[in-house]
């Protein structure tokens, strides 16, 4: 398949008439009627709900990981049973459009987040999509940029909201049923109830136990997606996906990218675990001339989400898929904070609050010492600290190059927030979540995009790791220690000791400098200036920037260069 791409048309106020069947279109412009109408793509895979419903996207049940093809019998016939029954019983990446009493219809999006719908909302419809640009083949009416939205989301790049950055769009959360005739929401899929609890597990139990989800997991995603190249590092999460596919005896290749110097070079890595599970890999290295600096990356996304240099890594990446036959990549993105990559003494306090004073705790914090190469005394600090003061507060915004107008705040319409959930003396947990939802930006799922794939976000692992205490995965002093357990006897020892990974930084660098004169064109008399969202002599300064000098600002702008490029392909 090719992803999946459904567009819903409920008519509202004057026009919504009760009792009227959801009918299909074979056309999206055909949508705006007197009943509710759903026009799904080609090559999209549905569910039949019965007479709860029907999903759209790919769906697993729970027992087995069996995907489910045809209709599901058993669902029930209530749709805020059949919502619970969806979330409990089944996974996968998912959009289900369930009928209430009094024939209203519901939107039930996976907890997961891997089938992002948005949807906006006129006074005779409500209208919601996989994919943005069908907005206006429905509507007749151009999408346009919502400007402090924008200037919102580049203050707060991680976070992901349900507002976006086009005018009148907005995200459906993730694990909760939207009702749009009431403009209301039922939190469905709940967090806090998978926080770990006494008693706590063992670290080879618990690796015993992701092992085989990441085994069901990869090799449903794998069976539903089609041939899988995988992109390879050598480090942990890539690593991770590879070995659940070899136990689980699914085909797959593997894939690296390199930098030309050697700062970026994983190739050895790569080889040795591709030689060691017995399955082909292949290279490629970035060229900084390739570099588009004029292409978003987000094309058709309702934010310039993605960074600029990624448009790079996906034409490598299926170059690289090309040649092996693969029809899909799948990433380790968001495995580092999924796997509780941690650097602070949460682990130290959250135990010593689980279980008391104790040998316990001291193993944790000499732990927490070898993991974050700090000393005894300033864990030690930094645990009586967190006793004393509790968590910490929100990250403040980034304002960098842009100009002050008082719209930095991010608001209170977090996906998932954090914030608001209850997770008991476990700070640490909060703070394990916290970093979950701030690499959804990052993920690739059936929505839009390249044809890529980030199954370690799969509903199964991420209430596996919610279900972890945060010591837990840094017992013997290195992170991610479950999932290193997990591999252990798969994967050569080499692969399990690295803590550190190389990444495509020179290449960055390299084609900002060897674009430089464009990018300043860009910003300098771009959208982002005429709005009054970036400061053009911060900017301007920023853009001598040499390269040499490791400055972060460089990342920094490309990120408004990716924000200007993403506007104009929107106007």
């Amino acid at each position: 398949m090719t992803g999946a791409q459904f567009i819903l048309a409920l008519p509202c106020g004057s026009l919504a008439v009760p009792g009227r069947a959801l009918r299909i279109e074979p056309e999206p412009c055909r949508l705006l009627a007197d009943g509710p109408r759903l026009w799904i793509g080609e090559d999209t895979p549905t569910v039949d709900l019965g007479e709860a419903g029907h999903a759209i996207g790919i769906l697993f049940r729970r027992d087995g990981a069996q995907q489910v093809r045809d209709g599901l019998e058993t669902v029930a016939c209530s749709g805020l049973e059949a919502a619970s029954q969806l979330v409990g019983e089944f996974w996968g990446a998912y959009v289900a459009i369930l009928r209430m009493p009094g024939d209203e219809l519901a939107l039930l999006s996976d907890p997961s987040g891997l089938f992002p719908v948005y949807y906006s909302r006129s006074p005779t419809h409500f209208v919601a999509t996989s994919d943005p640009r069908l907005f206006e083949r429905v509507t007749g009416k151009s999408s346009s940029i919502a400007w402090s939205a924008l200037r919102r989301f580049l203050a707060h790049p991680e976070l992901r909201t349900q507002e976006t950055c086009l005018s009148g769009v907005e995200e459906l959360v993730p694990g909760t049923l939207h009702f749009p005739h009431e403009n209301r929401t039922q939190q469905i899929w709940r967090p806090s109830t998978f926080i770990s609890r006494a008693p706590y597990p063992r670290l080879e139990d618990a690796a015993h136990e992701l092992r085989e989800i990441a085994i069901e997991v990869t090799g449903a995603w794998a069976d539903a997606l089609g041939s899988v190249a995988v992109a390879a590092s050598g480090g942990v999460d890539s690593s991770l996906i590879c070995a659940a596919l070899s136990e689980g005896a699914k085909d797959f290749s593997c894939a690296t990218l390199s930098t030309a110097d050697r700062s970026g070079d994983e190739r050895a890595y790569v080889a040795l675990l591709a030689n060691s599970l017995g399955v082909n890999w292949t290279e490629r290295i970035y060229d900084p001339t390739g570099f588009d600096p004029i292409s978003p990356a987000s094309q058709g996304l309702p934010r310039p989400s993605r960074r600029s240099f990624v448009r790079s890594i996906d034409a490598l990446l299926a170059d690289c898929a090309h040649e092996l036959g693969a029809d899909f990549v799948f990433d380790g993105n968001g495995g580092d904070n999924m796997f509780c990559f941690l650097h602070s003494a949460a682990p130290v306090v959250d135990r010593l609050y689980a279980e008391g004073p104790g040998r316990g705790v001291l193993e944790t914090l000499v732990a927490m010492c070898r993991a974050t190469e700090a000393d005894l005394s300033t864990m030690v600090r930094a645990s009586i600290r967190r006793l004393r003061r509790g968590v910490g507060g929100e990250r403040p915004a980034d304002t960098r190059l842009l100009l002050a107008d008082g719209s930095a705040h991010a608001g209170s319409d977090l996906m998932l927030s954090w914030r608001e959930l209850d997770f008991g003396r476990q700070s640490g947990k909060r703070d394990h979540f916290e970093l979950i939802m701030r690499t959804r930006n990052r993920i690739h799922g059936l929505g839009m995009g390249p044809r890529r794939f980030s199954p370690l976000m799969s509903q199964p692992i991420l209430e596996f790791c919610l279900g972890m205490p945060t010591w837990l995965w840094f017992e013997g002093g290195i992170n991610r220690a479950i999932v290193r357990t997990a591999l252990s006897g798969v994967l050569p020892p080499e692969l399990l000791a690295r803590t550190s990974k190389a990444g495509p930084d020179s290449f960055i660098r390299r084609a900002f400098d060897y674009h430089r004169t464009i990018l300043r064109e860009r910003l300098l008399d771009g959208l982002l200036e005429r709005h009054g969202i970036i400061d053009r002599k911060e900017v301007e300064q920023a853009l001598a920037t040499d390269i040499a000098s490791r400055d972060s600002i460089i990342y920094r702008l490309l990120d408004l260069a990716e924000a200007e490029n993403w506007a104009r392909s929107w106007t």
